[in-house]
Parts: C-alpha cells; structure tokens; sequence
C-alpha cells in the first residue's frame, strides 16, 4: 500500500512540476515575465522556509533520514504556488506585504535581539532547562536559528525610506546612531556579566 502511494505521489508531482516548467521555459511578454518572476520569489521564499523549519523539527526530535514524500511536496509546493500567485498577478492582484507601523517595527527588532541574545547565553552556560535528549541540537539552539529565520523575514516586510533632505538625513542619523549606541551598550554589558560569571565559575 505504501509503495503504491509513493508511486501515485511521484506521478502527481511529475505532472505537476511538467506543467510548471513548461510555463518556465515557454516565450512570455514582459508582464507575463514580471508576473513569473514575483510568483517564483514568493513561492521559493515559502518552500526554503518549510523546508527548513521540517529539517530543524525533525534533528530537534532525532530524525536522520528524510521521508521521501516531503521531497515531492516541496517539488509540487513550489510549482502549484507559483502557477497559483502567476494567475493571480495576471488578474490585476499583486501581493505584497510592507508594515508601516514604526513602533510596532522596533517592537519586533528589539524583541528578535533580545530573543538571540538570551539564546546565545543559553548556549554558552549550556543551562539544563534548554538541554534536549532526544534530538541533535539543543532546544536554545532551535529558538535561535527559528529566530534568525523570523528576523530576515522582517526587513524585507519594512516601509521603504521616503527621500531626505540634509537636515532631516542629519535628524535620522541622529537617532539612529542613537539606537545603536544603546544596542552597543546593552551588549558589552551583556559580555561583562559573562565574563564576571565565567571567572566565578572557575
């Protein structure tokens, strides 16, 4: 039963990806090809994550061999989201994605920075509520790879920045370095506490 499926499955998914390729390769005019080109980013962007979060879920739980059937899904995913969002662009209805909200921008910046940082100490005292038995990575290790994956996700999603005079360019960098000098701040004291800890501990 269980080869017979795989064999339906290979069968869809050799169907389906002939018929994204044969849209691939095929002559369009310069809206057809923008609209490929924007459901191809989309569709690749959404596969490399699920791929990804499936490879972290499955070394968290110890798994060494990939199942088959998920390289059919990440094959047909792929060609079925990019022939769905093709048609779609072709309609008039373009999908994008941009916050506006500065505070709420700042509010997911900080929190992805300070979600990395309580990792990264997690895994360098190696503290026992993090440790996992059953898997290949720790579960810190997990938080802070899922949490890398989030933060590139965010900055494409940011507003992009309107033109600037020098006054107003010399205000934003202003408040800019600003920030950064109290990221810096947080940071080295962050080390400080480390270092003391580790001295201690010796």
């Amino acid at each position: 039963m269980g080869e017979q499926l795989i064999g339906i499955h290979s069968l869809l998914a050799t169907i389906v990806s002939s018929v994204f390729l044969l849209l691939a390769l095929m002559d369009k005019d310069e809206l057809e090809n923008f609209a490929f080109n924007n459901a191809l980013k989309i569709s690749s962007v959404v596969n490399v994550i699920a791929l990804l979060v499936y490879s972290l879920y499955s070394i968290s739980l110890g798994h060494k061999n990939i199942d088959i059937n998920v390289i059919f899904y990440s094959i047909e995913a792929i060609s079925i989201v990019t022939l769905l969002l093709y048609y779609i662009d072709l309609k008039g209805f373009n999908l994008k994605v941009k916050i506006e909200n500065e505070k709420f921008i700042n509010i997911l910046t900080y929190s992805s920075i300070t979600i990395s940082t309580l990792a990264t100490i997690s895994m360098l005292f190696e503290f026992k509520t993090f440790e996992n038995t059953i898997g290949f990575i720790r579960y810190d290790e997990l938080i802070l790879f899922i949490n890398a994956i989030f933060f590139t996700l965010i900055i494409p999603l940011l507003p992009k920045r309107k033109k600037l005079n020098l006054e107003e360019y010399k205000k934003e960098k202003k408040e800019i370095d600003k920030k950064f000098k109290m990221m810096y701040l947080v940071y080295i004291v962050i080390m400080v506490f480390v270092i003391i800890y580790i001295a201690l501990k010796k």
